[in-house]
């Protein structure tokens, strides 16, 4: 199994990003990784963390996407950056399965649609989200995250699909798939919300109806669908919020010294207020719908992320998701033609 690793993308490249690709390596000897990069910066990384030359091709680059880049044309004014050079090498070498980034998610996009290209009767490729539950180790995914920012009520179906392929690729059995709305009843929401409906509840996924924003994080579902727009929207209102949570939990624990002696015999404790956001934190961004697995990172993801992601990758290859996902858009793309009405006679 080949994946070809991004080295420069994201806030820790790229020591941490060739350390997740060492522990890959090291854990799964079937894999072979692709890994382009700055060559002064990330070759005498090789050694030191002591990969297997024969399990390592390398792909020299000179520049790096930044988020302040233009994301629709990074392909053209930075031609050399590892991003560029990676979704170039996914789109021709059929030798490699997948690209795992931590790169920014504008270039991602627009290297997965214009280099990359769609699945055959794929409308809309979506990104995907993962968010922490109250319920542990349970995690809920949204789509699309920000791909799409107007969406017809088709698209919104084959979100449902295509995540239900990947829920069950990655183990996740009779995927639970909502819809988000403003309200839980049948008939709410706005003129998107009310035409998707019918076709989720008659997709034979098993739809569970409508979810609102506030029970996402309750685990009512396993994966949440709506337009891009209201999706980033979600994610990004409800990452704020966290980092401004976070923030009032840390000043009232350090305001004083009685805080802080309080805190220090409560440490265990407060670790644990953590785990569930550091749980959904280490889960990519896959993005669906696209003829190659491309997996995005957090931006400030860590060795255990990219290492995590880069087995991800792998085992969604070796799964074939991205032709399970090609069978299922045919089969809902032929059903039209299966009904005869009697004015077709």
């Amino acid at each position: 199994m080949k994946v070809l690793l991004d080295a420069m993308g994201g806030d820790n490249a790229p020591e941490e990003i060739i350390l997740g690709a060492a522990r890959a390596l090291e854990h799964n000897k079937d894999l072979t990784l692709v890994i382009v990069g700055d060559k002064d910066k990330v070759t005498p990384l090789f050694s030191k963390y002591k990969m297997p030359s024969s399990r390592v091709e390398f792909i020299p680059s000179t520049e790096v996407v930044l988020n302040t880049d233009h994301p629709a044309s990074f392909l053209t004014e930075k031609p050399n950056s590892s991003l560029a050079l990676g979704f170039t090498a996914l789109g021709k070498r059929e030798d490699i399965s997948a690209l795992v980034t931590a790169g920014p998610t504008g270039a991602v996009l627009t290297g997965s649609i214009f280099k990359i290209g769609r699945i055959p009767g794929v409308k809309r490729p979506a990104l995907m989200a993962t968010f922490p539950t109250r319920k542990e180790k349970v995690l809920c995914r949204l789509l699309d995250a920000g791909a799409n920012m107007d969406c017809k009520s088709e698209y919104l179906l084959q979100f449902a699909l295509m995540a239900d392929s990947y829920l069950k690729a990655i183990g996740i059995d009779n995927p639970r798939v909502g819809l988000l709305n403003v309200g839980a009843e049948e008939g709410k929401g706005n003129e998107l919300a009310k035409a998707t409906y019918p076709l989720l509840k008659e997709s034979g996924l098993n739809f569970v109806g409508n979810i609102e924003a506030d029970h996402i994080l309750k685990a009512e579902a396993d994966v949440v669908v709506c337009d891009g727009f209201w999706g980033n929207v979600y994610c990004k209102a409800i990452e704020d919020t966290a980092y401004w949570m976070s923030d009032l939990f840390k000043g009232a624990l350090f305001h004083s010294f009685w805080t802080k002696l309080g805190c220090a015999f409560q440490f265990r404790q407060l670790k644990k207020v953590k785990e569930p956001i550091s749980y959904a934190n280490k889960a990519c961004a896959p993005m669906l719908g696209v003829k190659k697995l491309v997996l995005k990172c957090h931006g400030k993801a860590k060795a255990d992320s990219i290492e995590l992601t880069i087995e991800e990758a792998s085992s969604l290859a070796r799964n074939n998701l991205i032709g399970k996902i090609t069978e299922v858009i045919a089969k809902q793309n032929a059903k039209p033609a299966e009904v005869e009405t009697p004015e077709a006679k």
